[in-house]
């Protein structure tokens, strides 16, 4: 496991990254500056804090005393002792630094809830380490994230909660897609289903991965199940409706429907306001422009990659969307701008240990080149691989016609 920096030190790490990538975060630096402190200072003493300890951070911590963090227990309803309700609010805090792009503050944090409930209930614990797995799976430390997700996976199965366990193999599903080992995420994504509570944020993403890996297969049908159960689990107006309708507008757009697809991406986009999220929608709204051949669109929202991906702060997707905008401007005959492109997601990729997107950026480049040598002997290399058979665009119709009448 990583040793979280000091308060002083994260907030040194992560003031200077911010600088570097162009965004400013002063205000809200030092705000989280006294929240990772806060939180440090808690766990100083290694005991469970008292309440009128507690109670000392209440004013700190009002403006996240509505809110409760991404991750909880899907079975379970909102604490109502102090300990569980604090640890929350941490967590909350914590995740307004992730989206910042400020994960040293942010691991910093919620280490430091591990701390003070390590001796507390099972549930509130569990979900602090889970927690900081995120954090750190984030950060590109894949083996403290596993570490983080293995611990939640023994505690829960200790426990016998189903729906903890659920979100830890969710954990270990993210990292075993991201290191391109796609079996064994689907294995366990299909255990996080399992386990999850149907309808809860467990089973949304169980719901979300296998759909992104049968759109990799091209298993178009299957996508399309997967989408619309994540999508009607999924609450009006929260982030994981709107991921679903970017999933659903993927599979549009394999499905050889590019209108119903941008309409999708622009829906999802209008109503995001994370970086993280937005980034990827970016990256399917760039290919359904090119499809439509909408040449200006595609150079605005390329821009728009551009500067999201400094404010995400996040090389994994930054990788991700750096490959799909190469793809779409080559087929906008953009050769050179598609090279670039290709060049800077290959690098991340490389430098992350992004297998799966490696090997997706060296299989363009020689479809690249495989179109320029049968451009040069005045053949066709059958450029067919994005068209459906009738049969199957008919089957797929019916839930194309479902996401364009979102609207």
């Amino acid at each position: 496991m990583r040793k979280p920096l000091s308060p002083l030190q994260a907030f040194a790490a992560d003031a200077g990254g911010a600088t570097d990538r162009g965004v400013v975060l002063d205000t809200q630096l030092m705000s989280w500056l006294s929240v990772a402190q806060s939180a440090d200072l808690l766990s100083a003493s290694g005991a469970v804090p008292s309440e009128q300890s507690l109670s000392q951070y209440s004013t700190l911590l009002a403006e996240f005393a509505d809110q409760r963090p991404s991750m909880v227990h899907d079975a379970l309803p909102a604490p109502t002792s102090p300990l569980p309700q604090m640890a929350e609010r941490f967590r909350v805090a914590a995740e307004a630094m992730e989206i910042a792009g400020c994960y040293e503050l942010a691991f910093t944090t919620v280490a430091a809830v591990c701390r003070f409930t390590a001796h507390a209930d099972a549930v509130t614990a569990t979900l602090a380490t889970l927690h900081l797995g995120r954090i750190a799976r984030q950060m590109n430390d894949f083996p403290a994230a596993q570490d983080c997700y293995d611990r939640v996976v023994l505690r829960a199965t200790r426990e016998r909660d189903a729906p903890l366990a659920a979100r830890g193999h969710i954990g270990r599903a993210l990292l075993r897609d991201i290191r391109g080992n796609l079996p064994a995420a689907e294995a366990s994504y299909r255990k996080a289903m399992e386990l999850a509570v149907p309808g809860g944020g467990a089973y949304g993403m169980a719901c979300q991965g296998l759909m992104t890996l049968a759109i990799n297969r091209q298993q178009l049908g299957d996508a399309l199940l997967y989408g619309w159960q994540m999508h009607d689990a999924s609450a009006d107006d929260s982030e994981m409706r709107y991921v679903a309708l970017f999933e659903l507008s993927v599979v549009a757009l394999h499905a050889g429907f590019p209108e119903p697809a941008m309409r999708g991406f622009s829906h999802a986009l209008d109503r995001v306001r994370v970086p993280r999220m937005q980034l990827v929608f970016l990256g399917g709204a760039i290919r359904a422009a090119a499809r439509l051949k909408r040449l200006d669109e595609v150079a605005t929202i390329l821009s728009a990659i551009e500067r999201t991906i400094r404010d995400a702060n996040q090389p994994h997707e930054a990788a991700q969307v750096m490959i799909h905008a190469a793809g779409a401007l080559h087929e906008v005959n953009d050769v050179v701008g598609a090279r670039a492109a290709l060049d800077i997601g290959r690098a991340l990729a490389e430098r992350y240990g992004y297998h799966e997107f490696v090997f997706r950026a060296e299989n363009m480049e020689d479809s690249w080149s495989r179109s320029m040598a049968a451009d040069a002997a005045g053949t066709s290399t059958g450029a067919t691989s994005r068209v459906v058979p009738q049969s199957r665009k008919r089957a797929l119709r019916v839930g194309i016609e479902r996401l364009a009448a979102l609207r």
